[in-house]
């Protein structure tokens, strides 16, 4: 059993169970500092973290470029440099360990989605490649060059949670199904082959790291995080538009859409057991369930509405909707938006009414709730208010 404690904004501020005791503070803007609870400041050391950008935290250094992006992280296990492009995407990791020095590089394709990476030789020519495949913006598949490849399952449409893993062998032979156990923020904590024996199993620190990982056989379970994959050769979480570090509970690179998705640039959650960010763009909260998709049936209720109020016209792909400011966008590139935010009514309404309960899904589902915007403007309605979802009413 793990207990948990919060402060009066519903942000985690000490966890304990048998294998892991840890407590933080934070600074006004949801930034760690470099101390426990109650613990004081040291001489020198300030309760506001600049910017946004943690430059030191338990025993890490980091420095920013002018765009505010990490270009090294220094720590007892060595030094990692990292390389940008214009678009503000990682393509290249130098990892320093003594006097070895390895260097990785990633591949994306024009959404900005990762298709490669791999390691690179002295001549800084690729090897050791793996590839990715997308699913609109979930990981639908990678392959591993000259070795088996993984195609992933998810447990809904428009889900981020992973369900189950089909490892493809080589020719001739049968693929394998491996079945996920999450958490209850979709972090993957067992997996089993389909005699229901156990091959991976890991616990987790509040921020991502593992407190323990353990295979029976060689699976390399590398998905955390919902919409995040472990690059082992970093301890990074690649989380679609950004990288996650786990060491402080941040991203390494400012949020793409601005301060739309808060006034904290690098924020990843308050609170990593009911939040979660799968785009690296917003955060949501488990606490209500998963937004109906737009073929839900739900969602086709809502198009419908909006088909007659002529905010949706054209059928099959040539679909097309009006977004909240006026403008006609491809139906591909719609999201299901609430027409009350969602953490307001959950604070005034649906805390009171359990997680996940009947009447909070009900909320969910009815189509009267919501409408069509552009995934630009309605992937940060939650955060740009300001506001976190405050912790159920038992």
């Amino acid at each position: 059993m793990t207990d948990y404690f919060y402060d009066t904004t519903g942000r985690i501020t000490a966890c304990r169970n048998e294998a892991y005791l840890d407590s933080w503070q934070y600074d006004a803007a949801a930034n760690l500092l470099d101390r426990r609870q109650g613990e004081t400041a040291q001489a020198g050391a300030g309760s506001v973290v600049p910017f946004n950008r943690i430059t030191s935290y338990r025993g890490l250094h980091y420095r920013y470029d002018e765009y505010g992006r990490v270009v090294e992280k220094r720590g007892r296990n060595g030094t990692q440099h990292y390389r940008w492009d214009a678009e503000h995407r990682l393509t290249e990791v130098a990892v320093i360990r003594g006097s070895t020095v390895r260097r990785y590089g990633y591949v994306y394709d024009a959404p900005g989605r990762r298709v490669e990476k791999h390691e690179l030789d002295a001549e800084g020519k690729p090897y050791n490649r793996t590839t990715f495949l997308w699913d609109g913006m979930r990981l639908a598949q990678e392959c591993r060059l000259g070795r088996s490849s993984s195609l992933y399952i998810y447990s809904d449409q428009g889900s981020h949670e992973p369900l189950a893993r089909v490892d493809r062998a080589a020719p001739g032979e049968a693929d394998e199904v491996l079945y996920y156990h999450t958490d209850v923020n979709g972090a993957p904590e067992e997996m089993t082959d389909g005699g229901g024996n156990i091959v991976w199993e890991a616990g987790y620190q509040v921020w991502g790291n593992l407190t323990h990982e353990k295979e029976t056989r060689p699976v390399q379970q590398n998905l955390r995080f919902q919409g995040q994959y472990l690059d082992r050769e970093t301890g990074l979480h690649y989380n679609l538009y950004r990288f996650y570090d786990p060491d402080i509970g941040k991203f390494i690179s400012g949020d793409p859409i601005g301060l739309k998705g808060g006034i904290n640039l690098y924020q990843y959650a308050p609170n990593p057991l009911s939040w979660i960010d799968p785009l690296g763009l917003s955060k949501r909260c488990d606490y209500l369930g998963r937004t109906p998709g737009k073929k839900s049936k739900t969602g086709r209720d809502v198009i419908e509405r909006m088909r007659a109020e002529d905010k949706v016209r054209g059928y099959g792909s040539r679909t097309i909707f009006k977004d909240s400011k006026g403008q006609w966008h491809p139906l591909s590139e719609a999201d299901m938006s609430h027409k009350t935010d969602a953490v307001t009514w959950w604070n005034n309404t649906g805390r009171y009414l359990g997680p996940k309960s009947k009447a909070v899904r009900d909320w969910m589902k009815n189509p009267e709730n919501y409408y069509l915007d552009h995934y630009s403007i309605n992937r940060s309605q939650g955060a740009k208010l300001g506001q976190v979802y405050l912790p159920p009413v038992e």
